[in-house]
């Protein structure tokens, strides 16, 4: 087992512990609810995966981490990048403006992420943290159902531009000027 991982499960642990006394103890759910609710969760995280086209592992064409830590490496504009129960590094710093505004997602889930950015590059990052903590460059924390964006120093809005879209869930995400 990898040890960097070994935070992120006993995390995991924790909070289905805490979800799961939470729910018995302050809305009176009997056995009764939790197999239907766990056969629908199974169900739905079944049907996500077998439709969806991700790619697994830290290879340099794949943009999916799941289960370890690795860095990924983006090189495609307008594509999402995915970390997964592990560690993730995206590093946006080569990718150009290009021709036309730029847009990249990212997914943490149960996950921590560290993404560097070019300081100087025009960018503007949209932040959507569900139960997770996103840090900004300039040491703002960002916590859980507060959309935010934030702008480096030579973003305009009539210009062209890199727009970075942060989706986190249960996890955290460090954002890095270079």
């Amino acid at each position: 087992m990898n040890l960097s991982l070994a935070p992120a499960i006993i995390g995991i642990i924790l909070f289905g512990v805490g979800l799961f006394f939470f729910l018995k103890f302050f809305f009176r759910f009997t056995k009764d609810f939790y197999k239907p609710a766990a056969v629908l969760f199974i169900t739905v995280v079944g049907i996500q995966l077998m439709f969806s086209e991700w790619r697994f592992g830290g290879a340099p064409e794949s943009n999916t981490i799941i289960g370890k830590g690795a860095p990924l490496s983006p090189t495609v504009a307008s594509d999402t990048y995915n970390v997964f129960l592990g560690y993730g590094e995206n590093d946006f710093t080569s990718m150009p403006v290009g021709v036309g505004n730029t847009f990249i997602e990212t997914n943490t889930v149960l996950a921590k992420s560290t993404i560097y950015i070019k300081g100087d590059a025009p960018i503007r990052i949209l932040i959507y943290p569900t139960l997770g903590v996103v840090t900004l460059p300039n040491g703002m924390k960002i916590i859980p159902f507060f959309r935010n964006v934030y702008k480096t120093k030579n973003y305009r809005d009539d210009q062209k531009a890199i727009t970075l879209k942060i989706n986190i869930t249960l996890g955290a995400v460090d954002v890095i000027e270079r």
